[in-house]
């Protein structure tokens, strides 16, 4: 149901072409920490790149697989567990502290903007829902692999996770962002841990995730995807979407926060290697 203190607000929409894992989180995080409107950004991966929620252990990864495969590791600024970003459109949503949901639940946030994604991608002639399940909660914090179960208000098709979601809260506002499956890649998340037998939720994906590929008859493309969920933001809230220009200060903002993640992700790579030596 629309929120109506929010129908005809003019919210930044951010259209990027494919960037690398550190530069998506920097700009993502760039987005809460100084915009000064409500945003949509959609975007996607290049190289793909496995993200790990924050507080998220690199212990197991298996950096030589990755690197061989050129694969990038990224720590998101969200918790949740890792993800393999391939053959996907990422979403990012972020709300200034003087937005009316700033003062809202996560779980409420959760529910309305999953119920813009599903708006849009039932205009794409999938039978999505968006619904609580309380009783999976428990179970999530054993997987090592977002799509591995279904938690909170996220989208599923015929019973399976098509699009996966994380939250945080700043003093600066709210930041949402998640993956919509566009191919089954995602499913290879597994082969990049040292521990398979540990990790054994990770390999079960392909049986509690799919894919837009997999459920549409035609293939779809990031941009067929992008437009389907700009329409699905429009007609549930009646908001309005203007072009985010960039200018010189955020382009330094951006470049800064990148470098931020690249350095506490070498330094978290160290750590694993002292402990490992150790």
């Amino acid at each position: 149901m629309a929120d109506e203190r929010i129908r005809g607000e003019r919210w930044l929409l951010m259209q990027d072409g494919p960037r690398d894992g550190f530069t998506n989180m920097a700009v993502d995080v760039a987005m809460v920490q100084t915009l000064l409107q409500p945003a949509l950004r959609l975007y996607t991966w290049e190289p793909w790149a496995v993200s790990l929620g924050y507080h998220q252990s690199l212990t197991d990864l298996d950096f030589e697989r990755l690197r061989a495969d050129g694969i990038d590791v990224v720590r998101r600024p969200t918790g949740g567990r890792a993800v393999l970003h391939a053959e996907e459109l990422t979403y990012c949503v972020t709300l200034p502290a003087s937005h009316p949901w700033n003062g809202e639940s996560i779980e409420r946030v959760y529910r309305w903007i999953s119920e813009a994604l599903a708006a849009g991608l039932r205009t794409l002639g999938l039978p999505v829902t968006a619904a609580p399940r309380p009783q999976q909660e428990q179970n999530y914090a054993h997987h090592a692999a977002c799509f591995a179960q279904s938690v909170r208000f996220e989208i599923d098709l015929f019973g399976k996770k098509l699009v996966g979601s994380a939250q945080r809260r700043y003093p600066q506002g709210v930041l949402q962002h998640g993956s919509i499956l566009i191919g089954p890649a995602h499913a290879k998340l597994s082969q990049y841990f040292r521990a398979p037998k540990r990790h054994a939720e990770a390999g079960s994906e392909p049986l509690t995730a799919i894919s837009l590929r997999e459920a549409l008859p035609e293939p779809v493309s990031a941009n067929d995807v992008a437009r389907a969920v700009i329409a699905g933001f429009e007609q549930t809230f009646g908001i309005v979407f203007q072009p985010f220009r960039p200018d010189n200060q955020w382009h330094a903002t951006v470049a800064e926060l990148r470098e931020q993640f690249a350095r506490e992700m070498l330094g978290d790579r160290t750590a694993r290697l002292a402990e490992t030596a150790g």
